[in-house]
Parts: C-alpha cells; sequence; structure tokens
C-alpha cells in the first residue's frame, strides 16, 4: 500500500531557479504507447530531474544491510549509535543513554554467535530453505541487534507489528513456517495462542528481550514452546567468538533482507519479499547532492514509527551506514513529545496523525490564549506565509527570533534539518504552517512497501507550490499508463479545470522495486507486469512542471444505483482536510444513490470550535460520546464536508449526503484499520452496519 513522504532540510535556491522556469522530471521523448496498444495506452516514461542521476544499486559503496553497520562503525566507531531512555518506577526517565557503534557491533557479533552456537537449536531452516527470524515488540536497540544478528547468519526477518493480533501472528508464523521469534513478554501470550492452534509447528521457541520469568516459562510450556534469553544468548556469544571464534555469512545484495507484510485490508496479509539491494538503492536514490539530503555522522534520529514499515527501516538504513544516531522512544504514544525534546533530533520521519495532532495542539493552545498572544501569532504566520508564497522564503529576521524559533524549541524541534512525513496525505494547510513554523522546506513526496519507499520526492527548491508529491527519484522511472474505464489517459491536458501532462495508474521501475509476494504468484504477476513496470493502483498526473499529482485510487472503486462509479478513497481525502475531523470511512453500493460516513471527530478542534460558537450541549465536562450526540456538530460537520466537496471538484453523487459521528478513533487493535492505518473496509462495513442501514433508511433533508 502506499505512502506519502514529506522531506524538510536547509536549502539555498540557486539565482537560476528564480529567472527561469524549473523542470521537476526528465521526460523521455518517444517511450509512450498509443491505446491501440495490446498492453494498453500510456504516457512517456519519467526520470528525475537531475539528467545526470542514474540508478544505483546500493549507498556509499554499501549494498547490504550487513555492510551498512559495519560501514557505520568503520566511520564513527567511538560515537553515538542505538540509544534508551531508562525509566524508573515513578515514572521518571533519564535522558538517551547511548552504545557506540563499536558497542552495538559487538553485541550484534555476540547475539549472532549465541543463537548459532550456544546449543539451544533455535534457528531452523523452512521448507523453502529460508532462515528465518521473526521480531515481534516495540521498536527498541533489541530490535536492530536482532535484525542484525540475522544477518551475520545470512538470515531475514519477519516482523511483526506490536499491534497485531493472534489470528494475524497465528497465520504469519504458518505462512513463513517460523522456529523461532524475538519479543518482549507483553507479546508472549499472543505467541502462545497462535501456538495453541496447532497449525504452526515449526514454531518452537521465544527469545524474550526482557527477562524469561517463571510466569513467562509456565505460559510458554503449556503450549509446547520454549523460552530463552536475549542476554543469555548475548553473554554466551561474547564466551564463543574469543575461544571458539564464530564466522559470518554474509548476505548478497540480491538475498531477502526482511518480510514485509502489507496491510491486509481485504483478506489475509501479502508477505513482501525485499532485498537488501530493494533497500540499500532506496537510501542511496536520496543522496541527492544539489539538495543537501546526505545523512552525517552528526545526525539524530528518534525512532517510534513501526520498524516493520518499510519507510522506517530505509530511513535505519540511512542513519546507519553514515554513521548517525538513533534513539528509542519509550513505547508510549503519549510521552512521544517528551522523548523528542530529549533527543532532539535532526532527522525525524511523522506521519500526517502526528503531525496534525502538533499542528491542532499549537493552533488550540493560541486560540485558548487569545488576546494580544494570538494576534501576533496570526501576524506573525501571515507575514511568514506571505514571503513564502510570492518569493519562496522561508525565514523571517523578527519573526524566527521573537516566536518561531522558541515554539520549536519547546516542541523539541529547533535541531531538526530533515523532515519526513509517510503513510497518508498532508494538507496542503498543514505543510505551509510547517514550513513556516521550522523555517526549513517542507516537500511532499510518495512511495510504497513494494517499491522500497522510493517513488517520488520533491526538491527544496520549489517551496512555493503544494499539492504535489515532486519528481522521481533518482533511482526509479515512473510512467502513467491508461485507465480507460475511468476516463484517464496520458492524452489527457485538463484535470477539473487544471492544466496537465497527462493523467493514468501510477507504475515504478527500478532497483528498489521488490521481488514479490511470497508463496502468491498470482498476486506478484497483478502487481508486476511482463516489463518489470510496479503497478501501484493510484492515479496521478503530471503537472506543466513535471511534478506528480496522486488525483485518485484504482482500487477501493464501487458503483452507485444510478451507475455512476465513486472511489471511496478519493473522498475520504478531501473530508479528512476539515479541522473537525479526525478519521472517517465512506460507504456507498450499488443499491444506493448516494454516499454515507462514519467520521470520528478531531476532539481538540472540535472543542475550540464549540467554545468559539458558543455550543450549549458541549462543555468541558463533556466526554466524546456526549459531543457526537450534538446535532449542530453533526450539522457543521455536514457543511463542512459540503464546502471542501465543492472546493476539491468533486461532483454531486461524490458528495456525503449523511454521516455518523464515532466518538472511538479507529484502531488496529479494534480490528477496523490496519498497523499502518488502512481502513479494513469489509471489517468497517460489518461493524457499522445498523449505523449505514439507519442512515440510508431515514435520508438526509437538504442542507
Amino acid at each position: 500500500m502506499l505512502g506519502r513522504i514529506i522531506l524538510s532540510t536547509t536549502f539555498t535556491m540557486a539565482s537560476a531557479a528564480k529567472t527561469q522556469k524549473q523542470l521537476w522530471s526528465n521526460e523521455i521523448p518517444h517511450t509512450s504507447r498509443p491505446k491501440s496498444h495490446p498492453l494498453g495506452g500510456r504516457g512517456n516514461i519519467h526520470r528525475s530531474y537531475d539528467a545526470l542521476a542514474s540508478p544505483t544499486l546500493g549507498a556509499n559503496g554499501v549494498r547490504t544491510l550487513y555492510e551498512a553497520m559495519r560501514r557505520g562503525r568503520d566511520i564513527n566507531p567511538l560515537g553515538p549509535c542505538l540509544g534508551y531512555r531508562a525509566t524508573s518506577n515513578n515514572g521518571y526517565a533519564t535522558p538517551y543513554v547511548y552504545g557506540s557503534y563499536g558497542e552495538c557491533v559487538a553485541r550484534i557479533d555476540s547475539l549472532a554467535a549465541g543463537m548459532d552456537k550456544g546449543g539451544e537449536q533455535l534457528l531452523d531452516r523452512n521448507d523453502d530453505g529460508m532462515l528465518l527470524l521473526g521480531i515481534y515488540m516495540k521498536n527498541c536497540m533489541e530490535w536492530i541487534i536482532a535484525e542484525q544478528a540475522a544477518y551475520c547468519l545470512g538470515g531475514c526477518t519477519v516482523p511483526f507489528y506490536d499491534t497485531l493480533g493472534p489470528d494475524t501472528v497465528r497465520f504469519i508464523l504458518e505462512h513463513t513456517g517460523l522456529s523461532v521469534v524475538v519479543s518482549s513478554r507483553k507479546e508472549l501470550q499472543r505467541l502462545c495462542d497462535a501456538k495453541a492452534t496447532g497449525t504452526c509447528p515449526k514454531f518452537h521457541s521465544v527469545i524474550l528481550v526482557d527477562g524469561v520469568t517463571p510466569e513467562a516459562t509456565t505460559l510458554a510450556s503449556k503450549v509446547g514452546v520454549k523460552v530463552v534469553s536475549f542476554a543469555k544468548l548475548e553473554a554466551l556469544g561474547s564466551q564463543i567468538i574469543p575461544t571458539e571464534g564464530h564466522q559470518h555469512t554474509p548476505p548478497d545484495p540480491s538475498d531477502i533482507a526482511t518480510f514485509c507484510y502489507t496491510s491486509g485490508t481485504t483478506g489475509n496479509p501479502k508477505g513482501a519479499l525485499i532485498t537488501h539491494e530493494n533497500i540499500m538503492s532506496a537510501s542511496g536514490g536520496l543522496d541527492d547532492p544539489t539538495a543537501d539530503f546526505h545523512i552525517m555522522p552528526t545526525d539524530r534520529h528518534i525512532s517510534y514509527l513501526p520498524l516493520p514499515h518499510i519507510f522506517e527501516r530505509v530511513v535505519v538504513a540511512q542513519m546507519i551506514t553514515n554513521g548517525a544516531s538513533i534513539a528509542f522512544f519509550r513505547g508510549d504514544p503519549l510521552l512521544l513529545v517528551e522523548d523528542i525534546v530529549a533527543c532532539r533530533p535532526t532527522v525525524l520521519p511523522i506521519v500526517p496523525r502526528v503531525i496534525n495532532k502538533i499542528h491542532d495542539k499549537i493552533m488550540a493552545g493560541m486560540a485558548a490564549k487569545g488576546g494580544i498572544t494570538e494576534k501576533m501569532f496570526n501576524t506573525a504566520f501571515a507575514a511568514k506565509k506571505l514571503g513564502l508564497k510570492s518569493e519562496g522564503k522561508l525565514t523571517h529576521g523578527l519573526w524566527d527570533r521573537i516566536l518561531f524559533n522558541k515554539i520549536k524549541k519547546a516542541l523539541g524541534l529547533d535541531c531538526v534539518r530533515l523532515m519526513v512525513s509517510g503513510s497518508a496525505p498532508l494538507s496542503p494547510t498543514v505543510m505551509i504552517f510547517f514550513r513556516c513554523l521550522l523555517g526549513v522546506p517542507v516537500c511532499e513526496g510518495y512511495g510504497q512497501t513494494e517499491g522500497s519507499a522510493a517513488a517520488t520526492i520533491g526538491h527544496p527548491a520549489d517551496m512555493a507550490s503544494v499539492g504535489h508529491v515532486g519528481g522521481p527519484h533518482r533511482c526509479v522511472d515512473v510512467v502513467l499508463v491508461d485507465v480507460p474505464e475511468m476516463n484517464y489517459l496520458s492524452s489527457d491536458t485538463n484535470h477539473n479545470g487544471e492544466q496537465c501532462r497527462g493523467r493514468g495508474e501510477i507504475c515504478i521501475r527500478g532497483p528498489p522495486v521488490f521481488k514479490g509476494y511470497y508463496k502468491d504468484e498470482e498476486k506478484t504477476k497483478e502487481t508486476i507486469d511482463e516489463e518489470g513496470w510496479l503497478h501501484s493502483g493510484d492515479v496521478g498526473l503530471w503537472t506543466l512542471e513535471g511534478q506528480l499529482k496522486i488525483i485518485d485510487r484504482k482500487k477501493n472503486i464501487f458503483k452507485l444505483a444510478q451507475g455512476e462509479y465513486v472511489s471511496a478513497e478519493k473522498v475520504e481525502n478531501v473530508i479528512n482536510q476539515s479541522r473537525l475531523i479526525g478519521q472517517s470511512f465512506v460507504h456507498g453500493d450499488s443499491y444506493q444513490t448516494f454516499l454515507v460516513a462514519v467520521a470520528v471527530p478531531d476532539e481538540e478542534p472540535v472543542r475550540a470550535w464549540a467554545t468559539s460558537n458558543n455550543i450549549p450541549d458541549i462543555s468541558n465536562s463533556s466526554t466524546m460520546s456526549d459531543i457526537c450526540k450534538s446535532e449542530e456538530l453533526k450539522h457543521a460537520i455536514l457543511l463542512e464536508i459540503r464546502r471542501l466537496s465543492k472546493l476539491n471538484g468533486l461532483h454531486g453523487f461524490e458528495t456525503v449526503k449523511a454521516v455518523y459521528l464515532e466518538p472511538n478513533i479507529f484502531t488496529a487493535e479494534s480490528g477496523l484499520i490496519t498497523p499502518t492505518f488502512k481502513l479494513k473496509r469489509p471489517q468497517m462495513k460489518q461493524y457499522y452496519a445498523r449505523q449505514i442501514e439507519d442512515m440510508y433508511t431515514h435520508p438526509p433533508s437538504k442542507l
């Protein structure tokens, strides 16, 4: 599934960019196909704006993740590598404590020796001869140490999102034939539940990173699972290396580095096979000398986005290749800002859900202060926004010094020079806000698991425009393929009144493209065609400046009773632009003539709206359940949906006509979304069947 990437870094615009129009991709002439072609029509292939750029098979001479960690140690042996915060019983957390690159590599080597020759018989090859190590826990130092230890043995990893339920855990254990999983005691119950089903006989051991307790031993032994201490294996390995020695079996670039289980929004998840070369080429393609994207040993990254996600894995690969440091959050999203302040990262991947919360909190805080403080903030923001739009200027001598720098420091963002946001669209409003707040470029990009998160990325010189995802990544080709059933053609020159240079399904080709889905040849052939193009399922257009813009989704389309086709994700992306809406699910079917939606109100903006509009049935003591019963709020949200639908050029049949307000956010634990926050539509439809029926039984009156 696809994600979007935001990237911000310091950059000085060349004067030439101000005097002539810059194209952000190179169109390769005579590479198009007519629509009469047996394989279908397509436009010309687009490549990086840099005509001298060529695909790389690695980064800085490194072609595997095993080599990446060793290069990091060689260039920064005493520098900080992996860090954590110790927490006392009363909740007090220490500053970050780092292990050096030399220390971390020694721990990796010890764990590898302990797993291989420690006498526990942990790692068995599966039926396909693959040496697999499962990792099932929140981000931590031991996650990376276990992963790298697997590479020392010529193996690969099978990561589990820590939010997965027992059914998905069981499926992955059975699907891969895993014998051993590294986890914390928190995940042990779900592993034992999966083992108890009897469908994963090869699974026999769990390596616990937080120690083996009598309770853990009893729980595991009931289902025939052996538990082993992570620390014990490290200690055994540290004795084996100086006495017996231990020979590594480093992977080749074409070897599988990791399984990435994609969303599974309509069934069981698919295991995408990602090679070392895939990840390292995606990482290497970001080393753009004209944009100063290169990671340095002095950079700091806080790891809180799930490590099973390919986006976080590519970021980590960049950090360790260049000897930079990685700090791990404490595992509690509510404490994330505290951890960011303690780390003061220079590199910060972030998802729209988080960045939107920060934006809303700042705006709500200013509104609560009111008076001269709010007036000064609005004046400062308006001044920076004007300079940004008219001149592409990101800094302001007065307002940065007396206001914005203080806000950045309070949030722990004062050292940020590179910001990345993925997994979903970021609204232009929020993007412009953070360009003004941080005073550094914020560029939008695009990628997906199957393409190792590498498709397109914006350029820091292009700060005056929003609403697109930049030009092609330096390692890939991008082409738009005709989708005639949706009336999107590569020959199109207009999209809802906007000039363009073709529309169609976005397809990607290059070294970052994955090998295929494990044990699923049919899905692999559906995703990668005979010419090597990865079909994304997203529909895009080329702007006149050569940037890619996402406009629709080829999948998740349904037909209404009047015969019109609707893309649910397209409508959701529009209505989620409302500050009042945190999450939404749009539904329609061939028996109905209009769309309905389930919306989760965003609590802080809704409370601020209620206060400013003197809504009598919403008070400070109101719970979210009380708030969602407010007819005035429902009416306001429907008005917002109508306004945004019109603003974004949606047709009448694409405009939601009725809404149910849900007080609880959609979570992976509830089974309604995937760990990467993508909706599970069949489950959503079943869960909200009564509310959907009620909205259709009582048709809405016109607003």
